[in-house]
């Protein structure tokens, strides 16, 4: 294990944003992982595990203490059941699920980062996302122990899961996917990396950056007298947030190199030399216009890490 000392972290995420990493190192295996975790333990130093690098917007001041590149790699098919280890890049498993004529999992397809980062937020699309292909979740916890646990008990719902709300680190996830017709999902998610491509900026971002609005979490005759076409929005009953900013004339705004996309209200892209400041600051602003015209707190769906 060979720790290295201020590696900048803009290198390591799809925004391109951050400062140095006071402590960095990639691990590959689960020994490794828990070697550094306790390299971390007795130099008092925090940890912070880090995946794809997308869905994240670093501190320009960085990470105070040992950043853990997590490199877990493991793929094993068998029948239906695919084990995977977090550092898949879940595109990377799409592909390999198809080729072995499995199905389930068009749904992630233009969903950048890895599976423990897709899992971790319950990553998903058009409806179905990472709990609809989970079985079970092998994991570290707090003692750096591994452990087991089922779908049931992971928690997730709308962009969440119980590794959200503690230090647990993903070590492996077991999928249940399908035998299917493989030429229609290949079509399926050919048409989907088309329609992503043509809609979604191709700049360094951080994906979407705010959830979308459920229906059960606002008042929607409210919404309809504020001049929202909350009807469109019925089939998956969430108002996407890029409508809202779009619908407020927001597209293009910048702070900085900061800016709305043009492309896809719910992206902020970086032009060249954005800094997390001002990602920050156009976060603010963003949550300041819709609040004000349209009583709806927008949450992010990114993190944010200082």
């Amino acid at each position: 294990m060979k720790i290295k000392e201020k590696v900048l972290l803009k290198d390591y995420t799809t925004f391109k944003i951050g400062g140095p990493a006071k402590h960095f190192v990639e691990v590959s295996t689960i020994e490794e992982l828990q070697e550094a975790l306790v390299w971390a333990k007795e130099n008092k130093q925090q940890f912070l595990i880090l995946g794809g690098g997308s869905n994240v917007i670093v501190s320009d001041s960085g990470f105070a203490g040992l950043v853990i590149k997590l490199d877990l790699q493991q793929l094993d098919f068998n029948d239906n059941k695919v084990t995977v280890g977090p550092g898949v890049m879940l595109a990377y498993l799409l592909n390999k699920s198809l080729a072995k004529d499995l199905v389930g999992l068009e749904f992630a397809a233009g969903i950048p980062g890895t599976v423990g980062g897709a899992i971790r937020g319950n990553a998903g699309t058009y409806g179905l996302a990472m709990s609809d292909v989970i079985v079970k979740i092998k994991y570290l916890d707090d003692d750096y122990t591994v452990q087991e646990m089922s779908k049931k008990k992971a928690g997730f719902s709308y962009r969440h899961s119980i590794f959200k709300t503690n230090s647990w680190i993903i070590l492996e996830a077991e999928l249940k996917l399908s035998t299917g017709n493989v030429d229609a999902a290949k079509k399926l998610v050919a048409d989907r990396l088309q329609y992503r491509q043509d809609t979604q900026p191709n700049q360094p971002s951080a994906g979407c950056i705010f959830k979308n609005i459920r229906f059960e979490d606002v008042d929607l005759k409210d919404l309809k007298d504020r001049n929202v076409d909350v009807d469109k929005f019925a089939e998956h009953k969430k108002i996407p947030a890029g409508y809202l900013i779009e619908k407020m004339g927001l597209k293009g705004h910048v702070i900085g190199d900061a800016q709305i996309s043009e492309k896809h209200a719910n992206y902020i892209v970086n032009k060249g030399q954005a800094t997390a400041e001002q990602v920050i600051i156009m976060i603010s602003f963003i949550k300041q216009q819709i609040r004000d015209k349209y009583g709806i707190q927008l949450q992010e769906e990114v993190q944010i890490i200082v």
